[in-house]
């Protein structure tokens, strides 16, 4: 038997031989797993999911290409790639307390048109494909979703870059030249994208299109750091790359 972390909430999932699909006791979640029992490949997963849930999602890109290097049948594998390459978290619905999907990295091209997913669909079994294909659905679904709202934003000529928080919760000193930068561009008749200002109207779920027609629009980007490790906080990198 081997222990999986759950990729939607991170709880323990007592995995037997031959499994493809399980339900979280945890969060409820029926969700597909690795297939067999190797220690190795046990290990990779839960790094790599700890590191995706935590929205490192380059970093657990890194292990899941590890994974299909070793694994190249490893369904599951691809199905890690193709979360991390549309920045996927899942998060609770206030409405059901059920996990759903959230984007981070919206792309123009649609998930069904992934080689990742393709990859995942070739090697599950019947009963895995079904979930994955439930899945990228409601995926889907939030694209278009976020894509609609996208194209009916003007575009920006600027993108400001920074991080607006230290680990204590306050203002970072980036966040002030930040909005400096800000003032002055926008006094010069520039349409700048500054998240402290443009999004304080936004509720938090509804960020992500407006961060996407901001980044998909803007022709510069100004990425602000203080600090060498604040150009690597999650959501400045998830940005700038």
């Amino acid at each position: 038997m081997a222990i999986f972390k759950c990729k939607m909430c991170g709880g323990n999932l007592e995995v037997t031989e031959g499994m493809t699909i399980c339900e979280c006791e945890y969060c409820g979640t029926n969700q597909t797993v690795p297939n067999g029992d190797d220690e190795k490949k046990t290990n990779l997963f839960n790094r790599a999911n700890r590191q995706r849930i935590a929205c490192e999602f380059d970093r657990a890109a890194g292990v899941y290409e590890t994974i299909v290097a070793e694994f190249p049948q490893e369904a599951e594998g691809y199905w890690g790639l193709c979360l991390c390459e549309y920045g996927i978290e899942y998060v609770d619905d206030p409405r059901t307390a059920k996990k759903i999907p959230t984007y981070h990295r919206t792309s123009t091209v649609s998930i069904f048109e992934s080689s990742n997913y393709k990859s995942a669909l070739e090697y599950a079994d019947p009963v895995a494909k079904t979930v994955y294909q439930a899945e990228a659905k409601a995926i889907d679904a939030i694209q278009k979703g976020i894509l609609e709202i996208a194209n009916k934003e003007d575009p920006f000529d600027i993108f400001i870059c920074y991080k607006e928080t230290d680990e204590s919760g306050r203002r970072t000193p980036d966040s002030v030249l930040a909005q400096d930068l800000y003032d002055e561009l926008t006094e010069r008749g520039y349409k700048v994208f500054f998240s402290r200002i443009t999004l304080e109207d936004k509720l938090g779920q509804e960020y992500e299109p407006y961060i996407f027609a901001a980044l998909s629009s803007a022709k510069v980007m100004l990425a602000i750091g203080t600090k060498s490790e604040y150009y690597d906080a999650v959501w400045v990198k998830n940005e700038w790359s």
